[in-house]
């Protein structure tokens, strides 16, 4: 019985003590945050259809290539983002059909050397 004791003790410290893997896709769901546990995205996708949710970009380790015709992107297993959607519909066909996943694209840096602009929002808040 001690050592059983022993081995779930020593069991609880190494899974707390390992460093967490951040997968580059996450399943979205409204309420719950994001579950960052896919290194597919097909997999990733399927996963978010079977709980009524989407798979999206982890923004911390995967960023796909900046707008530039489409607002949405099909990313295949290999890791090849082509962003030439314009609406979700047609990206997730796309993506159905290649076996991945449709993010939103990454927005474009902004420019920089933009100058000033008297125009510009600049709220206090």
């Amino acid at each position: 019985m001690k050592s059983l004791g022993a081995a779930l003790i020593l069991a609880a410290t190494v899974s707390t003590c390992t460093p967490a893997f951040a997968a580059p896709f996450c399943t979205l769901q409204t309420g719950i945050p994001l579950q960052c546990l896919y290194s597919d995205p097909g997999v990733c996708e399927q996963e978010a259809e079977q709980q009524g949710g989407r798979c999206v970009a982890n923004p911390n380790e995967y960023r796909t290539p900046p707008i530039t015709s489409g607002q949405f992107c099909v990313v295949e297993s290999s890791g090849v983002a082509t962003c030439y959607y314009p609406d979700y519909g047609t990206c997730v066909s796309v993506a159905d059909e290649r076996g991945g996943a449709c993010i939103a694209a990454s927005p474009a840096p902004p420019p920089k050397n933009k100058g000033f602009d008297p125009y510009e929002v600049k709220r206090p808040y």
